[in-house]
């Protein structure tokens, strides 16, 4: 009788022998590009609190169940679970592997390794942990163990309040240096891209005092850490000894880089202008989803905090792709860019969140896709603010240009003139060459002004403009003075030249005629005054005083006559 329950207590024993006997498993030889969620056994236990040896008896006694993916998805808030697989090692020496678990954001990992039924090596590992306690310096979760010969039970027990998504890997220290490096690369490009745009866009916020560059730094810059910390990168580079932050750190980011959105979204589409309305009610909305959060997380409810900002984000995106289409529709030029960018990143994000709630397989690209989308995001906005500066410094240069141009004869202004001649004047100064100033004034204008209507002085007005840009030299300054008096800046002329093109302009405008109509025609004079520096200390303002009053004497003259500067003794006419 007692052999007979020895030998009954044996039976399970030889079966889960001969069940690693026939099962694939895992061979030291071999090699695992791929992740190796196929060769995974799971167990799904009522009981949370589970010891290793329990659920090692459970293995044994074949409570596991096959899985039949690579990566293993138990979506947000699943209990704990038991993963168990085997690794064979038919060599005569140990070798040495290492499991990755490529998942920055599991609570709570512990990894058993077991030969004939003895364990022989643990780790504990988890974001509940302290960064300095994993036993490799890794964002993702590694350990080493060297295989010894024959068979090794692998017992590991997951948890995690977060979405439970299990890569894991079984590669050689080389390979996990290969799959760095890459990873690396690829982040560096990705953080470089964005941290240059933040920085570039605060420089144009700063010199501009524009809210929308300001905007989409904080909106990129929120991104960035956001990244950072749902990719491990925070906890090993900016956190590692706050635990409770990084479990934390992914919702709140969420909610941070989604409000930061939307108020890009507002300014930089002019919502509260063009749409009071709707401003009104997405600022609303915000307020509302941001007072949830808070609440949740004051209570310290982590999962509805998670499922609040995944919902706001969604909620962001949808609205985002909605106002751009009615700002487009409504004729805003910048709209089209930012519709692009909404479209990437919802696409991005979609695939990403599908990946990691298990609706569709979890690999690289689509574990990835929310990184693309961003950047395609980033790229399509940073190409929108670009046009948006390009064209606001165009419209400023034309402001400017206004602010500077007469605008019914488009010679200069005063403040113009001004800001063309001192320049010139300053060098003048230095050289002590001459330089002279021509002041012109139409003859009798008033009484043209009664006679044939402001319309027609106006064209008389344009007409002179005309000619006396005509007939000055390409480095005289031109402008209109004021009313029908036109000022024209002769740099390193002598007063017999400005008096010589003082007088061709004169006879020019003698020339004119206007046609009031087909049997009569206008025509007018002006008379002008000239001065020059001659050798003397002047200001410019005293210079043309000077030849405002040769103006004056022009006039008492008999008007149509060029007066110079009293060294000359009668006018020119």
């Amino acid at each position: 009788m007692k052999n007979i329950i020895v030998l009954l207590a044996l039976v399970p024993v030889c079966l889960f022998w001969n069940l690693l006997a026939s099962a694939q498993g895992i061979d030291v030889s071999g090699k695992y590009e791929e992740p190796i969620g196929q060769q995974i056994h799971i167990y799904r236990s009522e009981n949370n609190h589970l010891s290793f040896r329990s659920a090692y008896e459970a293995f044994k006694y074949g409570h596991f169940s096959q899985s039949s993916n690579s990566v293993l998805n138990f979506g947000i808030g699943a209990k704990p679970v038991w993963l168990a697989f085997y690794v064979r090692n038919n060599t005569h020496n140990y070798v040495s592997r290492k499991l990755l678990f490529e998942t920055p954001w599991l609570d709570t990992i512990d990894v058993y390794f077991l030969q004939k039924d003895r364990l022989v090596n643990s780790y504990h590992l988890g974001d509940s942990l302290l960064f300095s306690q994993r036993p490799i310096n890794h964002r993702f979760f590694v350990n080493k163990h060297d295989f010894g010969v024959g068979d090794t039970v692998v017992l590991i027990r997951v948890e995690s309040a977060d979405a439970m998504v299990i890569p894991i890997y079984f590669l050689t220290s080389e390979e996990i240096a290969d799959r760095n490096t890459l990873q690396a690369y690829s982040y560096g490009l990705i953080y470089g891209v964005c941290l240059a745009l933040v920085a570039y866009n605060f420089m144009l916020y700063i010199g501009l005092r524009a809210n929308p560059y300001l905007f989409y730094s904080l909106y990129l810059l929120l991104f960035v850490i956001l990244n950072v910390a749902y990719t491990g990168h925070g906890y090993q580079w900016l956190w590692p000894e706050s635990p409770m932050w990084q479990q934390w750190a992914s919702p709140i980011l969420i909610m941070a880089c989604t409000l930061s959105g939307f108020a890009f979204t507002l300014q930089f589409l002019n919502i509260k202008v063009t749409w009071p309305r709707i401003y009104q009610w997405v600022v609303s909305s915000c307020f509302g989803f941001s007072a949830l959060a808070l609440i949740t997380i004051i209570a310290g409810k982590f999962i509805a905090t998670l499922l609040i900002s995944i919902v706001f984000i969604f909620y962001f995106f949808i609205l985002a792709v909605i106002l751009g289409v009615i700002s487009l529709r409504a004729g805003n030029k910048f709209a089209k860019y930012f519709l692009l960018a909404s479209i990437f990143t919802i696409f991005g994000g979609t695939i990403t969140a599908n990946a990691i709630w298990g609706f569709i397989p979890f690999n690289w690209l689509t574990y990835r896709a929310s990184d693309i989308g961003m950047m395609a995001d980033a790229i399509f906005l940073a190409l929108a603010l670009a046009e948006r500066f390009n064209i606001n410094q165009d419209e400023k240069l034309a402001a400017e240009k206004m602010a500077n141009i007469d605008l019914l004869t488009n010679l200069n202004n005063r403040r113009a003139f001004y800001k063309f001649v001192q320049p010139l004047w300053a060098m003048s100064l230095r050289s002590r060459s001459s330089t002279s100033v021509i002041i012109l004034d139409i003859d009798d204008f008033k009484l043209l002004n009664d006679n044939y209507g402001h319309p027609m002085g106006d064209r008389v007005l344009v007409k002179l403009a005309e000619i006396i840009q005509k007939e000055a030299r390409s480095g005289d300054v031109l402008a209109r003075w004021g009313g029908e008096e036109f000022l024209v800046f002769l740099p390193e002329t002598r007063l017999v030249d400005a008096v010589t093109i003082a007088n061709r302009m004169r006879k020019r405008i003698m020339s004119i005629q206007i046609n009031i109509d087909k049997a009569e025609k206008l025509s007018f004079t002006a008379s002008f005054g000239v001065a020059t520096t001659h050798d003397i200390d002047v200001s410019l303002d005293e210079l043309i005083a000077r030849a405002d009053r040769r103006l004056y004497q022009a006039k008492k003259q008999g008007r149509n006559c060029v007066y110079p500067d009293p060294y000359d003794q009668k006018p020119y006419q």
